[in-house]
């Protein structure tokens, strides 16, 4: 069975609290120390934060600054261009500063922040990451990606450690094609696995997303199935996504001590034989919606 030992805390919201859909406006209350803490309690030991995340690495630093033990916290270099000799350089100083943030001499996994095909095949990003191994300042390099090259790419070419992509009840397509009886030399970290809140908040959907009719047919449908399986909507994606064998992280990204408990919680979940095939049947049809760069009206 999963534990919280098994999740990533995802701490884009701790820097950019309007991200997502499921974002509402900060509350004078919050305490980022203290639900870091809490969350620690409740059994997570894993941060997953980047620059690009306002000042989210400072606030882990400042919470590692305090604990007794260290958690384990992976971040992100961002802003590379390719084919620049200048690369190595720039990426230790980008890891060294995000470092001097968390109160750390080591990144457990330093993430490219960038997904694109020419970043994460350029020699000289690879020299970077190679660089930063032999100096100790990181212990894993990943990528997070977006499309099945960006994936089949990182999966194969030997330079990453850990590949970070999207599953979900809405796509299952990275899942099926890298991850299902295949083995892959790699740690595989599943991240979306909402798809940025849209299962539990709709109402945005017309407004933000131009495929918004298929999108809440597909909701329907999930609720239906959820009916089937007497349990809500939101906890059937979660125990679904949990199931599944060959994934070994999960990013939860939250500022909210109650959601974490419950999406803790849906760990111990177990879902009917029926209700799995169908949501695998559902998630594995191909869909351009279920990537958000795909989402704007303008496009």
């Amino acid at each position: 069975m999963r534990t919280a030992a098994d999740l990533f805390l995802g701490t884009v919201k701790l820097g950019v609290p309007e991200y997502g859909f499921s974002s509402t406006a900060p509350v004078v209350s919050f305490d980022a120390q203290q639900f870091l803490c809490e969350a620690v309690k409740l059994g997570i030991s894993r941060f997953d934060t980047s620059p690009r995340y306002g000042n989210s690495e400072e606030v882990i630093g400042q919470y590692i600054g305090q604990a007794s033990s260290k958690p384990f916290v992976a971040s992100k270099i961002d802003n590379l261009a390719p084919n620049n000799s200048d690369t190595p350089g720039l990426m230790e100083k980008s890891v060294n500063d995000s470092l001097a943030k968390l109160h750390l001499s080591t990144l457990d996994i330093c993430y490219l922040h960038q997904n694109e095909m020419e970043i994460i095949s350029d020699p000289y990003i690879h020299q970077g990451l190679s660089l930063l191994k032999e100096k100790g300042l990181v212990r894993q390099a990943g990528a997070s990606v977006y499309s099945k090259e960006e994936c089949s790419y990182a999966v194969d070419c030997g330079i990453f450690d850990v590949i970070q992509a999207p599953v979900s009840v809405f796509d299952l397509g990275f899942y099926n094609d890298f991850v299902l009886n295949k083995n892959p030399p790699v740690t595989l970290i599943a991240r979306s696995l909402l798809l940025q809140g849209i299962l539990v908040n709709r109402r945005q959907i017309k407004g933000q997303i131009k495929q918004s009719d298929a999108v809440l047919q597909y909701l329907d449908n999930l609720d239906q199935l959820a009916k089937e399986a007497d349990m809500s909507t939101l906890d059937m994606a979660l125990a679904f996504v949990y199931g599944l064998s060959g994934i070994d992280y999960y990013i939860i990204g939250t500022t909210s001590l109650e959601n974490l408990k419950h999406n803790i919680e849906c760990l111990k979940l177990e879902l009917p034989r029926h209700i799995i095939s169908e949501i695998k049947v559902l998630a594995g049809t191909p869909k351009q919606w279920t990537n958000p760069r795909n989402w704007s009206l303008n496009g």
